[in-house]
């Protein structure tokens, strides 16, 4: 094959990728958001219920949460519950919207994270407060939906999937609500799947390819 048709080939490929993405996105997102507060509270104290007997949680002394936003499975009361437990949280954060280069930044209470950046919660980033990737213990990792080989569609900016390319399979976990657990969602060549999947239903264990 020449190299031009080689490398079109790649390119529709990846089109194609990100066109069914959005699809799955919109699809899910969709469903998500007619969960009512209510719910969404309810299945996110199971979700942490679950969550609380791993033992890579029990023994995991940083812990990176990401803040939830909007119909995302609730985390403020897991971050605090964690700092009742002793544990250092850390939460994803980045400069500007233009520049999603992200950090993992060290809070102490959950009014730290003061700032709004495309509409989440996160600190501020100095150089007191970053905390080095490979000293984290524990990832949870959001997503808008999973496949059962722990495979995530995100919110298409690749923050997570570039976070992710060089943290252990074993130091991840996804939390979901059940009905966001699909058989497939669409996966390229630099999607990065997580070691656990937690739901208000059932935790499932993926196996490392």
């Amino acid at each position: 094959m020449p190299v031009e048709e080689e490398y079109m080939s790649e390119e529709l490929v990846n089109d194609y990728l990100e066109s069914e993405k959005t699809k799955v996105r919109r699809r899910f997102l969709k469903l998500r958001n007619r969960i009512n507060p209510v719910l969404i509270a309810s299945y996110s104290v199971g979700i942490f219920m679950r969550v609380k007997e791993l033992f890579m949680y029990k023994k995991a002394k940083i812990v990176m949460f990401y803040l939830s936003c909007g119909s995302e499975v609730f985390t403020d009361f897991m971050i605090n519950w964690a700092f009742g437990e002793r544990k250092t949280i850390v939460v994803p954060a980045i400069r500007t919207s233009k520049n999603i280069k992200m950090y993992a930044v060290k809070i102490y209470e959950l009014d730290d994270a003061c700032r709004l950046v495309h509409g989440i919660r996160q600190p501020k980033i100095n150089f007191k407060n970053v905390i080095k990737k490979n000293d984290i213990d524990l990832f949870f990792v959001p997503a808008v939906a999973f496949n059962v080989n722990g495979y995530r569609t995100g919110y298409g900016k690749g923050c997570y999937d570039r976070w992710l390319k060089n943290v252990p399979f074993e130091k991840t976990i996804g939390l979901a609500y059940d009905f966001q657990v699909t058989d497939k969602v669409p996966v390229d060549k630099y999607d990065i799947p997580v070691s656990v999947i937690v739901t208000e239903k059932r935790l499932i264990r993926v196996l490392k390819n």
